[in-house]
């Protein structure tokens, strides 16, 4: 009988710490070298906004402008160690790990558009582009 009770509160014990463990939300630590009011700025509390009213608070996006956690030159290498989660660099910061091709989008007046910019980056060139970021450790999201 002693063990069953054991048993039964040993359940319950890892049920408790399972359910709360489960409720922790989901941080991402979002770190760029920009302004708040500038359009990276915006765009990185757009999607904090974005994220954590679509997943019902299950993700926290905490964002840091300014080089508050990294300065631009450091923010790559935190990225790929995970101390942040998500970046908002320059494509020049490409280049200097392996990635030289993302230096085309550097050049002026290569699009006549928006929407040529488009077709490219959201077609067959952009896919090639990101799965050369993978191997390095990097998923681009847009």
């Amino acid at each position: 009988m002693k063990f069953r009770i054991f048993i039964a509160v040993a359940i319950s014990a890892l049920f408790a710490f399972g359910t709360a463990f489960a409720q922790q939300p989901i941080v991402i630590k979002f770190s760029h070298v920009v302004a708040l009011d500038t359009p990276k700025g915006k765009g990185a509390e757009q999607f904090k906004k974005l994220a954590e009213e679509r997943t019902k608070g299950r993700v926290k996006v905490e964002v840091y402008p300014n080089s508050q956690l990294y300065k631009d030159g450091e923010e790559m290498e935190a990225l790929q160690l995970g101390s942040v989660q998500m970046l908002a660099p320059s494509v020049a910061k490409f280049g200097p790990l392996g990635v030289r091709e993302f230096e085309v989008f550097d050049l002026p007046y290569i699009f006549d558009s928006y929407s040529d910019l488009h077709k490219v980056t959201e077609g067959a060139v952009g896919k090639m582009l990101f799965a050369k970021l993978e191997s390095k450790g990097i998923t681009g999201l847009a």
